[in-house]
Protein backbone atom coordinates (compact mmCIF):
# COMPACT_ATOMS: atom_id res chain seq x y z
CA UNK A 1 0.00 0.00 0.00
CA UNK A 2 1.31 3.44 -0.87
CA UNK A 3 2.26 5.77 1.92
CA UNK A 4 0.54 9.12 2.13
CA UNK A 5 2.35 12.17 3.39
CA UNK A 6 1.90 12.55 7.16
CA UNK A 7 -0.61 15.17 8.26
CA UNK A 8 0.90 18.55 9.01
CA UNK A 9 4.34 19.70 8.07
CA UNK A 10 6.83 16.80 7.76
CA UNK A 11 9.95 16.83 9.87
CA UNK A 12 13.12 17.91 8.09
CA UNK A 13 14.52 14.38 8.40
CA UNK A 14 11.39 12.77 6.97
CA UNK A 15 11.20 15.38 4.23
CA UNK A 16 14.80 14.69 3.23
CA UNK A 17 14.20 10.94 3.15
CA UNK A 18 11.02 11.33 1.10
CA UNK A 19 12.70 13.66 -1.38
CA UNK A 20 15.60 11.22 -1.80
CA UNK A 21 13.19 8.33 -2.41
CA UNK A 22 11.32 10.32 -5.05
CA UNK A 23 14.57 11.29 -6.78
CA UNK A 24 15.80 7.68 -6.83
CA UNK A 25 12.47 6.45 -8.17
CA UNK A 26 12.34 9.27 -10.72
CA UNK A 27 15.84 8.46 -11.96
CA UNK A 28 14.87 4.85 -12.55
CA UNK A 29 11.66 5.70 -14.38
CA UNK A 30 13.13 8.51 -16.48
CA UNK A 31 15.99 6.19 -17.46
CA UNK A 32 13.68 3.35 -18.46
CA UNK A 33 10.71 5.20 -19.95
CA UNK A 34 11.94 8.69 -20.79
CA UNK A 35 10.47 11.96 -19.63
CA UNK A 36 7.18 11.49 -21.46
CA UNK A 37 6.72 7.83 -20.56
CA UNK A 38 7.43 8.20 -16.85
CA UNK A 39 4.26 9.07 -14.94
CA UNK A 40 3.80 10.66 -11.54
CA UNK A 41 1.68 7.69 -10.50
CA UNK A 42 4.29 5.08 -11.39
CA UNK A 43 7.14 7.10 -9.86
CA UNK A 44 5.21 7.63 -6.62
CA UNK A 45 4.11 3.99 -6.51
CA UNK A 46 7.69 2.74 -6.91
CA UNK A 47 8.72 4.95 -4.00
CA UNK A 48 5.74 3.59 -2.01
CA UNK A 49 4.03 6.98 -1.77
CA UNK A 50 0.91 8.53 -3.26
CA UNK A 51 1.06 10.92 -6.24
CA UNK A 52 -0.24 13.63 -3.90
CA UNK A 53 2.78 13.19 -1.65
CA UNK A 54 5.08 13.37 -4.67
CA UNK A 55 3.46 16.60 -5.85
CA UNK A 56 4.00 18.13 -2.44
CA UNK A 57 7.75 18.10 -3.18
CA UNK A 58 7.66 18.35 -6.96
CA UNK A 59 4.50 20.07 -8.29
CA UNK A 60 5.42 19.33 -11.92
CA UNK A 61 7.22 16.45 -13.57
CA UNK A 62 9.80 18.89 -14.90
CA UNK A 63 10.62 19.89 -11.32
CA UNK A 64 11.37 16.27 -10.46
CA UNK A 65 13.43 15.78 -13.62
CA UNK A 66 15.56 18.81 -12.78
CA UNK A 67 16.08 17.52 -9.23
CA UNK A 68 17.09 14.10 -10.54
CA UNK A 69 19.52 15.68 -12.98
CA UNK A 70 21.10 17.84 -10.28
CA UNK A 71 21.41 14.96 -7.80
CA UNK A 72 22.87 12.65 -10.42
CA UNK A 73 25.31 15.24 -11.73
CA UNK A 74 26.42 16.20 -8.24
CA UNK A 75 27.46 12.60 -7.66
CA UNK A 76 29.10 12.01 -11.05
CA UNK A 77 30.77 15.33 -11.83
CA UNK A 78 33.25 15.47 -8.90
CA UNK A 79 34.53 12.02 -9.77
CA UNK A 80 35.18 13.21 -13.32
CA UNK A 81 36.57 16.66 -12.48
CA UNK A 82 39.25 15.28 -10.15
CA UNK A 83 41.14 13.97 -13.18
CA UNK A 84 41.66 17.47 -14.55
CA UNK A 85 44.65 17.59 -12.22
CA UNK A 86 46.49 14.94 -14.22
CA UNK A 87 49.87 15.76 -15.74
CA UNK A 88 48.82 15.42 -19.39
CA UNK A 89 45.66 15.59 -21.47
CA UNK A 90 46.14 11.98 -22.56
CA UNK A 91 46.35 10.86 -18.94
CA UNK A 92 43.29 12.91 -17.97
CA UNK A 93 41.11 11.57 -20.80
CA UNK A 94 42.06 7.98 -20.02
CA UNK A 95 41.33 8.45 -16.31
CA UNK A 96 38.01 10.13 -17.05
CA UNK A 97 36.89 7.30 -19.33
CA UNK A 98 37.93 4.65 -16.82
CA UNK A 99 36.13 6.57 -14.08
CA UNK A 100 32.97 6.57 -16.17
CA UNK A 101 33.17 2.80 -16.55
CA UNK A 102 33.56 2.44 -12.78
CA UNK A 103 30.55 4.70 -12.18
CA UNK A 104 28.57 2.67 -14.70
CA UNK A 105 29.40 -0.52 -12.83
CA UNK A 106 28.50 1.01 -9.46
CA UNK A 107 25.49 3.13 -10.50
CA UNK A 108 24.13 1.95 -13.87
CA UNK A 109 20.91 3.94 -13.49
CA UNK A 110 22.87 7.16 -13.03
CA UNK A 111 24.72 6.67 -16.30
CA UNK A 112 21.57 5.54 -18.09
CA UNK A 113 19.86 8.75 -17.02
CA UNK A 114 22.77 10.96 -18.13
CA UNK A 115 23.16 9.16 -21.45
CA UNK A 116 19.50 9.81 -22.24
CA UNK A 117 19.46 13.42 -21.05
CA UNK A 118 20.72 15.09 -24.30
CA UNK A 119 17.84 13.49 -26.21
CA UNK A 120 15.34 14.71 -23.63
CA UNK A 121 16.78 18.23 -23.78
CA UNK A 122 16.40 18.34 -27.55
CA UNK A 123 12.85 17.01 -27.45
CA UNK A 124 11.74 19.07 -24.47
CA UNK A 125 13.59 22.42 -24.44
CA UNK A 126 11.73 23.45 -21.28
CA UNK A 127 13.73 20.83 -19.37
CA UNK A 128 16.96 22.31 -20.64
CA UNK A 129 15.93 25.72 -19.35
CA UNK A 130 15.39 24.37 -15.82
CA UNK A 131 18.91 23.05 -15.38
CA UNK A 132 21.96 25.16 -14.53
CA UNK A 133 24.31 22.49 -13.18
CA UNK A 134 24.90 21.13 -16.69
CA UNK A 135 25.98 24.54 -17.97
CA UNK A 136 28.16 25.08 -14.91
CA UNK A 137 29.92 21.79 -15.49
CA UNK A 138 30.47 22.39 -19.20
CA UNK A 139 31.72 25.95 -18.70
CA UNK A 140 34.30 24.69 -16.19
CA UNK A 141 35.29 21.20 -17.31
CA UNK A 142 35.99 21.64 -21.01
CA UNK A 143 37.99 24.90 -20.81
CA UNK A 144 40.09 23.33 -18.04
CA UNK A 145 40.59 20.19 -20.11
CA UNK A 146 41.72 22.25 -23.09
CA UNK A 147 44.02 24.34 -20.90
CA UNK A 148 45.60 21.13 -19.59
CA UNK A 149 46.19 20.09 -23.20
CA UNK A 150 47.77 23.46 -23.98
CA UNK A 151 50.03 23.47 -20.92
CA UNK A 152 51.16 19.87 -21.47
CA UNK A 153 51.66 20.63 -25.19
CA UNK A 154 49.28 17.85 -26.18
CA UNK A 155 47.27 20.63 -27.85
CA UNK A 156 49.85 23.15 -29.09
CA UNK A 157 48.66 26.69 -29.75
CA UNK A 158 49.84 26.31 -33.34
CA UNK A 159 46.95 23.93 -34.01
CA UNK A 160 44.34 25.27 -36.38
CA UNK A 161 41.52 24.35 -33.96
CA UNK A 162 39.63 26.86 -31.87
CA UNK A 163 38.67 26.22 -28.26
CA UNK A 164 35.05 26.06 -29.41
CA UNK A 165 35.85 23.27 -31.88
CA UNK A 166 37.88 21.38 -29.29
CA UNK A 167 35.03 21.70 -26.78
CA UNK A 168 32.62 20.13 -29.26
CA UNK A 169 35.14 17.37 -30.03
CA UNK A 170 35.69 16.43 -26.39
CA UNK A 171 31.99 16.68 -25.57
CA UNK A 172 31.11 14.27 -28.38
CA UNK A 173 33.95 11.96 -27.34
CA UNK A 174 32.87 11.76 -23.71
CA UNK A 175 29.13 11.71 -24.40
CA UNK A 176 29.68 8.87 -26.86
CA UNK A 177 31.76 7.08 -24.25
CA UNK A 178 28.93 7.36 -21.71
CA UNK A 179 26.48 5.95 -24.25
CA UNK A 180 28.80 3.15 -25.35
CA UNK A 181 29.78 2.09 -21.84
CA UNK A 182 26.15 1.91 -20.76
CA UNK A 183 24.31 0.46 -23.74
CA UNK A 184 26.84 -1.82 -25.39
CA UNK A 185 29.36 -2.28 -22.55
CA UNK A 186 31.89 -2.84 -25.35
CA UNK A 187 34.70 -0.92 -23.66
CA UNK A 188 38.21 -2.22 -23.07
CA UNK A 189 41.86 -1.20 -22.99
CA UNK A 190 42.08 -1.39 -26.78
CA UNK A 191 39.56 1.44 -27.06
CA UNK A 192 41.47 3.51 -24.50
CA UNK A 193 44.60 3.08 -26.61
CA UNK A 194 42.80 3.95 -29.85
CA UNK A 195 41.33 7.13 -28.38
CA UNK A 196 44.72 8.08 -26.94
CA UNK A 197 46.32 7.76 -30.38
CA UNK A 198 43.52 9.82 -31.92
CA UNK A 199 44.03 12.64 -29.44
CA UNK A 200 47.75 12.69 -30.13
CA UNK A 201 47.02 13.18 -33.83
CA UNK A 202 44.99 16.34 -33.26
Amino acid sequence: MSKSRPAGRPSSENALDSRKEFINSGREHFSNYGFKGASFTSIADSANYTPTALRHYFPEKGDLYAAVFSATSNMVHPRVVQHLYSETLDDAINKVMKEMVEIENEFPTHMAFLSRAPYEFRKYPELRNRIEVRDNFHSFFFPQLIELGRSSEDLPYSMDLSDEMLTVFFFILLQGWIYESHYSRNVNLTLYSAISKLIKQL
